[in-house]
Formats: structure tokens, C-alpha cells, sequence
């Protein structure tokens, strides 16, 4: 005898592909309730209930997945931050090297300009 099938049951399919949405989405930085409305659109259900399926069923299932790529994003952020940190120094250092030989580059413009006007001023005496 075969057995009848709810229209709305979930399948493993629709598990896996749930399961699938709310890992990426964590692991991307976003909630578990927008991971819901991405797989409700998706699957063609509730937001609430595919919530209530990860929260019921999925997250025990899930759940040592979902912990580690929790502190994944955590761990990648403190490594940009520190590369960010360690280029902004560099760029600072750079800016401070620059501003330096800019200065040093004015000092000798302004003594060129001063010699070329006493140079100038010599030339038209002689005249």
C-alpha cells in the first residue's frame, strides 16, 4: 500500500537546501532570519515556516556547522583589520616621508628663485 504524502511535508531536499541557505548566510554575515526569507522565496514557503523547520529539526543536525562558520567571519575579520592597520601605518610613514622632502624641495625652490632674482637683479644693474 502506498503511503500518502502531505502536499506541504518537507523533503530532504527541501532540508538540505534550507540548511544550505541559513550556513551561507550566517557564514556571509547575515541573520538567520533573513536566511529564512531567502529559502521561504526559494522553496516556495512561509519565512515562519521554514524557521520553524530549521529551529525544530535542522539545528541539531546543523548545529556544529553553523557554530564554526559563526567564528569564521570573526577570524577573517580580525586578520583585514590587522592588514588594514599594518597599510595604514605604511601609508602614514609614506605621507610622512613625503611631506618631508616636499618641504625640503620648497626650501631649495625658494633658494633657486632668490639666487635667479640676484642674478636678474646683477644683470640689470650692469646695464
Amino acid at each position: 500500500m502506498e503511503q500518502k504524502r502531505r502536499k506541504d511535508q518537507w523533503t530532504a531536499m527541501d532540508d538540505e537546501k534550507l540548511a544550505e541557505i541559513v550556513i551561507q548566510a550566517v557564514q556571509n554575515g547575515r541573520t538567520q532570519l533573513e536566511a529564512f526569507e531567502q529559502a521561504a522565496r526559494e522553496l516556495n514557503r512561509t519565512k515562519q515556516a521554514c524557521g520553524f523547520r530549521w529551529n525544530k529539526t535542522l539545528r541539531l543536525q546543523y548545529g556544529q556547522v553553523l557554530n564554526s562558520v559563526r567564528k569564521r567571519p570573526k577570524q577573517l575579520m580580525r586578520s583585514h583589520l590587522k592588514l588594514a592597520l599594518s597599510s595604514f601605518e605604511e601609508l602614514t610613514e609614506a605621507y610622512n616621508d613625503l611631506e618631508i622632502k616636499h618641504t625640503e624641495l620648497q626650501s631649495e625652490y625658494e633658494k633657486v628663485l632668490k639666487w635667479m632674482q640676484q642674478g636678474v637683479n646683477l644683470v640689470g644693474d650692469k646695464k
